[in-house]
């Protein structure tokens, strides 16, 4: 046997086993490639995936209001409400109907100050959670705004003890992004598409202008405001069909904090208000409505009393969120929406646009996160209307919706679905553009 052969055919044996750089360059440059092709064609099945389940929650959740209406007697109206909870998702609550409250207006255009029992109000409505009902939620960064049309930001009041004439207040969207409580503000006289801003107030308050460490109750502060406001979709008890009212509404969401009045143990006398304590939030939001004597001092039915009751479940307290009907919904996602508004993104907190909320100030402002833009800020009103534009199908910021061109500069590429709701049915049916 020849020894030496025998070792120098085991060598190149083992040098035909090895790879040389070049093939390993080789591979290395295939795998790119066909990552590069795949991650996005994953992504985009992983977007559709989502888009297809987010709409398909939607429609589930307005059937379920429907639902609720036909189940109930004329008046009973069932709804859907769209919040933001505070993981940041949007999530949908069925409620229903519960009654009518009278909310004392402070401050009255004209001063006309409250005239004893006979004060100045605004009519709401009150919605509680369906007791049976699931709330559905959206995958992350999916959301849905509602189309506030013209006009629908100004609100009659009621002046008593007054000559009758019809006076109008802003209640409903009207931080400064909206034009605030100014009724004469070109804002008021557009259409907007408005975010569920529910999550974004001093969790630790009672109310707008309550104590944010304590939880503590607080004094009626000047006209009633509210941080917590969003849309609902609505149909007539009984009928079934889509409502049309335009009417402002209060729906009850207790706030999740333990900061509370009266602290852990209260007496048997002020345990009934808290809501946070009810086994059951309709049975509590009735009670509250009837109570004659909300403050406990032993005369029913009084102006303190209105006071009281406003602070509990009024357009002031951080346990309700105001709320109107609206007939026409966007679903999108807010990562898109972001990155075509030259947002740098999201802000981490919110999920969203929004900055964060301070926690420490019972009547802080809602306002969008201005460190979001690279260099300096467009403005909230800019950004507001692009947000507008952008859900009507101006993608690419000029100004104008153009979908049949050859210029890929003018081209918009729509990434929202605008959807009506169906009058009778409740389905939806998507707007195409």
């Amino acid at each position: 046997m020849n020894l030496f052969n025998t070792h120098h055919d085991q060598r190149e044996s083992k040098l035909r086993g090895a790879f040389t750089l070049v093939e390993v360059l080789v591979v290395i440059v295939i795998a790119f490639i066909l990552i590069s092709i795949s991650v996005p064609a994953y992504q985009t099945l992983i977007s559709s995936s989502e888009r297809s389940l987010a709409v398909n929650s939607v429609q589930a959740a307005i059937q379920a209001a429907q639902d609720i209406a036909l189940d109930g007697r004329e008046g009973e109206d069932g709804a859907i409400i769209f919040l933001v909870d505070e993981n940041g998702l949007l999530t949908m609550v069925p409620a229903v109907k519960i009654g009518d409250y009278k909310e004392p207006y402070a401050e009255a255009p004209g001063n006309l100050g409250f005239q004893s029992f006979d004060y100045d109000y605004i009519e709401m409505e009150v919605f509680a959670p369906l007791t049976t009902g699931e709330s559905v939620q959206l995958p992350e960064s999916w959301f849905v705004r509602g189309y506030a049309p013209i006009g629908s930001m100004i609100d009659r009041f009621v002046v008593r003890g007054a000559p009758a004439e019809n006076r109008f207040a802003a209640i409903w969207y009207n931080s400064p992004m909206y034009g605030g409580t100014d009724i004469q503000s070109n804002v008021k006289q557009e259409g907007h598409w408005i975010f569920p801003e529910s999550n974004m107030f001093a969790k630790d308050a009672q109310h707008v202008g309550g104590n944010a460490t304590t939880g503590d109750l607080g004094g009626i502060q000047g006209q009633f405001r509210t941080p917590r406001q969003s849309f609902m979709i609505r149909f007539d008890g009984e009928s079934g069909q889509l409502s049309r009212s335009t009417e402002p509404a209060l729906f009850i969401d207790p706030r999740k904090s333990r900061e509370r009045p009266f602290g852990d143990q209260p007496n048997a006398s002020d345990r009934w208000k808290r809501v946070d304590l009810a086994d059951n939030i309709q049975r509590w939001g009735i009670r509250m409505l009837t109570a004659s004597d909300t403050n406990s001092d032993g005369t029913h039915w009084s102006i303190q009393d209105q006071y009281t009751r406003a602070l509990w479940m009024g357009n002031i307290s951080h346990d309700t969120v105001l709320v109107k009907a609206v007939t026409r919904i966007a679903l999108y996602n807010e990562q898109e929406m972001a990155q075509d508004l030259g947002a740098r993104g999201l802000n981490p907190i919110t999920g969203t646009l929004y900055r964060e909320y301070d926690q420490m100030d019972s009547e802080s402002e809602i306002a969008f996160d201005e460190l979001l833009w690279a260099g300096s800020f467009p403005g909230e009103n800019q950004v507001r209307n692009r947000i507008n534009r952008w859900i009507e199908g101006d993608t690419n910021g000029d100004g104008r919706i153009v979908f049949d061109t050859e210029d890929l500069e003018l081209l918009d590429e729509p990434r929202s679905r605008l959807y009506l709701i169906s009058p009778y049915s409740g389905q939806l049916q998507e707007v195409f553009r």
